[in-house]
């Protein structure tokens, strides 16, 4: 990666932190500088375009309709320093997540995929859970209903979370989301036996 390129990864985090700073619904600057250091990490055993690995990760809330009524600012950034990868950085952005695949999308390159995968990770285990709780409250919808079909956060769980590892993929984060699965399911064990 060039001096550059390096420089202007630097630029898109301070840019998602002035977009998503003060985020409350789990979709925070935190969480896409979690995805972005995920990203990196998966990305070791294979052969990937780093920057826009890493611009993808870090820029790929910053238009998200649940939480953004912009959807042109990835785009703009990207005008804005010239990046020639552009279109496949907001080919990623696009169909990455869990309503683009529900909508028959999906990723194409391995570098789409890895974010793909980080950005799922982020919705399981410990961070998953906090994750799902927040963006409830944030929704204001209910902890707990008594159903699984309900629209409550732990209805979520069955309907969307439980589904990711299926999904993964590489073999690297399949690894890691089973076990974030199985903590998950420890947390429900124990939620339910205090909910009774």
């Amino acid at each position: 990666m060039t001096s550059l390129e390096s420089n202007i990864i630097e630029t898109a985090k301070e840019y998602v932190l002035d977009i998503l700073g003060k985020d409350s619904s789990g979709h925070d600057y935190y969480h896409s500088i979690r995805v972005f250091n995920t990203s990196l990490k998966l990305a070791k055993n294979y052969c990937v375009n780093t920057y826009v690995l890493s611009l993808a990760a870090l820029l790929h809330d910053v238009d998200d309709p649940k939480i953004s009524e912009n959807t042109q600012h990835a785009k703009n950034f990207l005008n804005q320093y010239q990046v020639i990868e552009k279109e496949l950085i907001l080919e990623i952005i696009k169909n990455m997540s869990f309503t683009a695949h529900n909508a028959g999308k999906s990723v194409i390159s391995i570098e789409g995929k890895i974010v793909q995968d980080a950005d799922r990770l982020e919705a399981l285990g410990a961070i998953g859970i906090a994750r799902c709780f927040t963006y409830s409250g944030y929704k204001n919808r209910a902890m707990y209903k008594g159903q699984k079909d309900d629209d409550s956060a732990i209805a979520h769980f069955y309907q969307k979370l439980f589904k990711l590892p299926d999904l993964m993929n590489t073999e690297e984060a399949k690894a890691i989301a089973l076990e974030r699965i199985q903590f998950m399911n420890d947390f429900l064990e124990n939620f339910y036996h205090e909910w009774e």
